[in-house]
């Protein structure tokens, strides 16, 4: 708390700090293009090695299935689009300021950012920086998030088509009292359930228009 305020801390382990500088925040250093053609091999996939000049990172082809998904339903954009190309970005968002159309041009110099596993379990990413925004409307949802993906997890699709989805965030986001009161209480979080909601709904149809696999996932 700051002033009364909740305000986010950071506990970072080391295990997830990169040892190329280089890399920023990511320890997984992989571009846009790089990343859409890993797509394509689906690397590590029933636990097969790939080709060396597969250009595969250590990630198991899964694990961007898992991510591309919650990133969609929170519309976080820092991780798989971080120039802010699949969406009409606001004044106040950062990437407004960096010139974002300038970034979207040239797709293999654009590096995905936030990338991050653990030293000692380089198949599986760890979710950090997890900033939602739930004020962008459903007609200006950022669908890169999803390019290139083919398959979904189905436990978790299976919780947007159940009638359970909202019961399950109410008891999730109750356990962080300091989250649910900083929101307004019941009534504020219930506002944010429903835009998760309404986007569970733009995503059951994308799934279904572009004939996307759900498939379990338990790498």
């Amino acid at each position: 708390m700051v002033n009364g305020r909740p305000c986010p801390v950071v506990a970072w382990e080391e295990s997830l700090r990169s040892a190329d500088p280089a890399a920023g925040r990511s320890t997984v250093r992989v571009t846009w293009g790089q990343y859409q053609r890993s797509l394509k091999q689906r690397c590590w996939l029933k636990n097969t090695v790939p080709k060396e000049d597969a250009g595969c990172s250590s990630v198991h082809h899964h694990e961007w299935s898992k991510v591309a998904l919650f990133d969609f339903m929170l519309q976080i954009h820092n991780r798989l689009d971080q120039s802010c190309c699949g969406f009409r970005p606001r004044h106040e968002d950062s990437c407004a300021d960096l010139g974002h159309e300038v970034g979207c041009t040239n797709q293999d110099q654009i590096p995905l950012r936030n990338i991050v596993h653990r030293r000692d379990d380089p198949r599986h990413l760890v979710f950090t920086h997890n900033k939602a925004y739930f004020d962008r409307n459903e007609d200006n949802l950022d669908f890169r998030l999803l390019e290139g993906i083919k398959e979904l997890p189905e436990a978790a699709v299976s919780v947007l088509t159940s009638r359970k989805l909202r019961e399950k965030l109410l008891q999730s986001l109750f356990l962080d009292q300091t989250y649910w009161e900083s929101q307004g209480g019941r009534q504020g979080i219930e506002t944010l359930i429903d835009v998760i909601e309404r986007r569970a709904q733009v995503l059951l149809t994308y799934i279904n228009a572009h004939g996307v696999k759900v498939v379990p996932m338990n790498n």
